[in-house]
């Protein structure tokens, strides 16, 4: 298996944070434990999050909701954040959040505005 350069692991941290506003828990943890695996984590993200067909900023607003779907409140924040980043509007926050409630509830849903509330600051 090849070794991860340790400088470009902190270099896509870093970016990992600014885009998002912090590292999460979860990552820095596997960074700390298993770099090479936190490495790996990072391209997958970098790679899934990259524009294509589906525009970086959608992509961001579906993995805030399904993060809010399964009630991962520090996950939704980030993922809100980034959609912020990537120019998510106000009403583009909005429709998504409605498009929690028919398959996830007016728990998700609520999730999803208290992260939203949060991301915004």
């Amino acid at each position: 298996m090849k070794s991860e350069n340790p400088s470009k692991i902190g270099e896509s941290l870093t970016a990992f944070g600014e885009e998002f506003g912090k590292v999460l828990d979860p990552v820095a943890f596997l960074n700390e434990k298993d770099p090479e695996l936190c490495a790996a984590f990072l391209r997958l993200h970098e790679r899934t999050l990259n524009e294509g067909a589906v525009s970086k900023k959608h992509k961001f607003l579906i993995h805030a909701a399904i993060t809010a779907a399964q009630h991962d409140f520090e996950a939704t924040v980030m993922h809100i954040t980034g959609a912020l980043h990537a120019g998510a509007s106000e009403q583009e926050l909005l429709e998504t959040a409605f498009t929690i409630i028919p398959v996830a509830g007016m728990p998700a849903f609520a999730v999803f505005l208290r992260a939203w509330k949060q991301a915004q600051g």
